[in-house]
C-alpha cells in the first residue's frame, strides 16, 4: 500500500471514528407515541446508553399533528439527519411515511411524502420541540 493510499485509510478510519460519536445521541430504538403519553417519564436509551427524558408538553403538541389513528406508527424522537451529499442548510427527516407528515403538519407544510428540511425549518423545530428532536450524521 503507497503512503496515500495508507492516509486516505487513515482518514476514512478517523472520519468513521469521528462520525460514531457524534451519533451517540441518536436513538437505540424509536418509540411510538401512543406508547409514549401512556408513560409517566416518557423516555428512550440513546446509543450512548444514557436515558433521555421527553418533555410532557412538547410531546402533546407533536402528538396535535400525529394523524388520526397513527399515534401507533408514529415513533420517537424525530431523527434529522444531515448528509454530506446533500446542499449546505439542507436535511432529511429520517422517517415513515406517517412521521413526515407529522413534521409537515408542524410546519405548516402540505403533508405529503416530502422528507427534506431546510436550515431555517430545522430551526423551528428545535425551538419548539428540543426534547423530540435529534440529529443524525451521514457522510
Amino acid at each position: 500500500m503507497s503512503m496515500h493510499e495508507q492516509e486516505k485509510s487513515a482518514d476514512k478510519l478517523l472520519w468513521e471514528v469521528e462520525l460514531k460519536k457524534l451519533n451517540e445521541s441518536l436513538p437505540r430504538e424509536r418509540r411510538s407515541v401512543s406508547d409514549l403519553l401512556s408513560e409517566s417519564r416518557p423516555a428512550y436509551k440513546n446509543l450512548a446508553g444514557e436515558t433521555v427524558y421527553f418533555n410532557r408538553e412538547e410531546l402533546n403538541e407533536f402528538a396535535k399533528a400525529v394523524p388520526k389513528g397513527s399515534s401507533s406508527l408514529v415513533r420517537l424522537p424525530i431523527v434529522i439527519v444531515r448528509e454530506s451529499g446533500l446542499k449546505k442548510g439542507t436535511y432529511l427527516i429520517d422517517g415513515n411515511e406517517r412521521e413526515i407528515e407529522a413534521v409537515n403538519l408542524l410546519l405548516d407544510r402540505p403533508p405529503y411524502n416530502n422528507k427534506y428540511l431546510f436550515r431555517p425549518e430545522v430551526l423551528e423545530l428545535i425551538r419548539r420541540f428540543p426534547s423530540i428532536i435529534t440529529f443524525g450524521f451521514v457522510l
